[in-house]
C-alpha cells in the first residue's frame, strides 16, 4: 500500500517536473528498481541551479529550526514540514534536469519527501525520528550531486 501511495506521490509531483517526456514512467521504473542512492562512478551527479537552490533552502530551514530552543513540539515539527513541503513541491516546479542524473536525484529525494510528510503530521516522537533522517538525508546532498 505504501509503495501505491508513493506511486500516485510522485506521478503528481511529475506532472510539476518542467520536463517534456513521460516523467510517470521513468519515476515507476526507479520506484519498482528500488535503486540506491550512489556516485555517478566516482563523481557527484550534476544537479541544475534551481536544484540546488531549493536544496540549499531546505538545508537553511533545517538550519533555522535547529537554532530555536522552543521548537521540541508537535506544532514546531508540523510548521517546518508545511515549510518544507512547499520548498519541495517548488523544487519539482522548477526541476529541469534529465537523463540518469535527474533519476538519481528522485532516489534521493524519495525518503526525504516521505519524512518531510512525517514532520508535516501532528505525531511529535514521528516527527522527532523524521528531522534526524531529514537532517542526514540534508547533509548528504552535497556528497553526490555537484
Amino acid at each position: 500500500m505504501k509503495l501505491i501511495i508513493i506511486a500516485i506521490f510522485l506521478a503528481s509531483l511529475t506532472s510539476m517536473c518542467g520536463h517534456e517526456r513521460d516523467l510517470e514512467t521513468e519515476h515507476t521504473e526507479v520506484i519498482h528498481e528500488e535503486q540506491t542512492l550512489a556516485l555517478n562512478g566516482t563523481e557527484r551527479w550534476q544537479a541544475d541551479e534551481p536544484t540546488n537552490r531549493h536544496i540549499a533552502q531546505l538545508q537553511a530551514m533545517l538550519q533555522e529550526f535547529k537554532l530555536q530552543a522552543e521548537n521540541n513540539s508537535a506544532e514546531a515539527y508540523n510548521d517546518l514540514g508545511s515549510s518544507m513541503k512547499a520548498e519541495l513541491q517548488q523544487l519539482f516546479k522548477d526541476c529541469r534536469m534529465k537523463g540518469p542524473d535527474h533519476d538519481m536525484l528522485h532516489v534521493y529525494l524519495v525518503p526525504l519527501v516521505e519524512d518531510v510528510n512525517v514532520l508535516a503530521e501532528k505525531d511529535e516522537h514521528l516527527s522527532e525520528q523524521a528531522l534526524a533522517r531529514v537532517s542526514t538525508r540534508l547533509k548528504e546532498y552535497n556528497t553526490y550531486f555537484k
